[in-house]
């Protein structure tokens, strides 16, 4: 994945501006300087950075029982809600942003007559604010006007993110986007919307699942069953989830799930665009100790080094997993042009970074022969993310070589 430079510098001290004065006007801060001061940030920001970032970062168990109780139990609300949104929104932000930019960079343009999206644990709102920066400097072409759903269970924080979205969108030009807030938790057991919801084209679910105490098994019918009520055709689903490998591989199960569910129900109306350019086996979950993740750099806001320096953390490169999702029948090249009707076969995607071995690049890539490991002799510099076209790879998981001249998606 490779994000368009506008979109990497789209957060300097603008944005810092643009943060800082809503967060004063919001009566976050004790005093208008306060986000310029290193003991204030010390004493009421840093402390719930790191306990959210421990908690967040738990390798070894769900987050779904972890988090809610700190939220609920902070002795201080307001000081937790202020860290969240300045040091996690900015991030998750970004994320969503980049995978708009992926669409675009493969040649997706997205022309319905308006956007009607929904965010399931919305929060600061920031998966929809992604959209909106991703659009700006990553533009698919999508509708200027725009009705956004926003679902969360914590009323403060949804009301917040519903004010902060309103103020980052109208700073990006995106005046004709309006915003109708939902307090409430979803009841799984009634789907995550009720029959008489209406439809959607813009499907949200930005670190959402790894909160939910259900399987990839049985939570795939549950989205089906709600995607075909509430999914119009040509209509996007976003799933982004944490890089780690139990919540990595549980989006990588889900996708499993989901083919599975699709085929059970002999459905076609349905592909997942992103980031596998196929459907085939998941290679990466061969292996139990296995995942897959994305990574995006950028330009930090000023503000968020400071924070990054006071807390002895580093959020210079970004990672995450994730899925796209679309419901409809054209092909995968007709809607990713950039494919260039390439056989599938012939398709592979760097899922890790390339290393210098000799005279070659190694790296492992996947594709509909499995996840490999692969060397390749070429002068051009590759990354992960990076797309080979017409690559033919000869040898066995652990030691192929790239055949031929492939044209490269950076």
């Amino acid at each position: 994945m490779k994000v368009p430079e506008s979109l990497s510098l789209a957060f300097g001290s603008e944005f810092e501006r643009l943060i800082s004065d809503f967060i004063n006007q919001e009566k976050l801060l004790p005093e208008e300087t306060s986000l310029g001061s290193n003991r204030f940030l010390s004493r009421a920001v840093i402390p719930h950075i790191l306990k959210l970032s421990q908690l967040y970062n738990r390798e070894d168990k769900s987050q779904a029982s972890s988090l809610p109780a700190y939220w609920k139990d902070s002795s201080n609300p307001q000081n937790l809600r202020l860290a969240y949104f300045l040091y996690f929104m900015p991030c998750n932000l970004f994320r969503m942003a980049s995978i708009w930019a992926e669409l675009a960079r493969l040649g997706f343009q997205w022309k319905p007559k308006r956007l009607h999206g929904i965010e399931f644990g919305a929060g600061p709102a920031s998966g929809l604010c992604g959209i909106a920066a991703g659009e700006t400097f990553a533009s698919i072409q999508a509708p200027q006007s725009a009705q956004w759903a926003l679902i969360e269970q914590d009323q403060a924080i949804l009301e917040l993110g519903s004010r902060w979205a309103q103020t980052y969108t109208q700073s990006l030009g995106k005046l004709d986007w309006g915003i109708r807030t939902f307090h409430r938790k979803i009841d799984l057991k009634r789907g995550f919307l009720p029959k008489s919801a209406p439809v959607f084209n813009l499907w949200l679910m930005s670190y959402y699942l790894n909160e939910l105490e259900i399987s990839p098994q049985d939570l795939a019918p549950l989205l089906l069953d709600s995607w075909q009520e509430h999914l119009e055709e040509e209509g996007l689903v976003i799933l982004m989830e944490p890089a780690l490998r139990l919540q990595s591989r549980k989006i990588l199960e889900l996708r499993k799930a989901l083919l599975i569910e699709l085929q059970k129900r002999k459905r076609d109306d349905f592909k997942i665009l992103l980031p596998c350019l196929g459907h085939q086996t998941c290679g990466a979950l061969e292996n139990p100790d296995d995942w897959c993740h994305e990574e995006v750099t950028w330009w930090r806001p000023p503000y968020l080094r400071k924070l990054d320096s006071l807390a002895g953390l580093d959020r210079k490169s970004l990672p995450f997993s994730y899925l796209v999702v679309m419901r409809t029948r054209r092909s995968r090249e007709e809607i990713l042009p950039a494919l260039k009707r390439m056989p599938e076969n012939q398709r592979h995607r760097l899922v890790s970074p390339a290393h210098a071995e000799g005279r070659d690049l190694e790296f492992f890539t996947c594709g509909q022969d499995g996840k490999k490991r692969a060397r390749y002799r070429t002068e051009q510099p590759i990354q992960r993310g990076d797309i080979l076209l017409g690559s033919q790879l000869r040898g066995d998981r652990n030691a192929s070589r790239v055949e031929g001249s492939p044209e490269v998606i950076e």
